[in-house]
């Protein structure tokens, strides 16, 4: 990659781009309330990486960054958002990525108008929207992947050290860990976007949508 280039995809997966990131933990709130600890967290972000956003949203960004350089972009893309929107089935997570892909796209197309300007995919969901500017501004995929499913083990874990007893130099050992399985995941789903393209996490479903009705919580969702 170009060193400018490389620049441009560091910003994009920035902890510090505001987007409001940080204000979800993806029903990782309510486990941590029933007392899971570094045991848990292990087994859930490797669950994840392996049939959760490790499939779906680097599916979904995959395919969007594939549509988005097709003759039909705009119409392939709406196509792929009613989709990726369809295997969220708890209402606070596919209203969560509708946000944050709405606010990335709306904050990208301040910082680089000409090449962002025609991107409108409806619904706007994070992971379309992360897929379709990444080929717009012209990052190459597997390294687009590989960030986006950086940015996504990292926020995880961010917000366990926020409610978890875990410290963050335990989750840096995760992240360590788990990089290998990570980075297997996004070369499967280059491989085959279309294959890669749904999630079988139940029991993050459920904490999910129970995080909504906890009496106390940090976090939207």
């Amino acid at each position: 990659m170009r060193g400018a280039d490389l620049l441009r995809l560091f910003q994009l997966f920035d902890s510090q781009f505001p987007v409001g990131a940080f204000a979800h933990s993806g029903g990782l709130e309510t486990y941590a309330q029933a007392g899971a600890g570094l045991p848990a967290l292990r087994s859930l972000l490797a669950n994840q990486i392996a049939l959760g956003w490790g499939r779906g949203e680097l599916a979904a960004a995959c395919l969007a960054w594939n549509a988005a350089g097709a003759p039909c972009a705009a119409r392939e893309l709406d196509r792929l958002a009613s989709r990726a929107g369809a295997f969220k089935v708890v209402p606070a997570v596919r209203d969560a990525s509708v946000r944050l892909g709405t606010r990335t796209l709306t904050l990208l197309r301040r910082l680089y108008p000409d090449e962002i300007g025609a991107l409108d995919p409806r619904p706007s969901h994070h992971a379309v929207i992360v897929g379709a500017a990444g080929r717009v501004l012209e990052l190459p995929l597997h390294d687009l992947l590989l960030a986006y499913g950086q940015s996504l083990l990292a926020g995880t874990l961010a917000a366990a050290t926020r409610c978890m007893a875990v410290s963050p130099a335990q989750t840096q050992a995760l992240i360590v860990d788990l990089q290998p399985q990570l980075a297997d995941a996004v070369e499967c789903v280059i491989a085959a976007p279309e294959d890669a393209m749904f999630t079988c996490t139940p029991a993050l479903d459920i904490r999910c949508d129970q995080q909504g009705r906890l009496h106390t919580r940090l976090f939207q969702s």
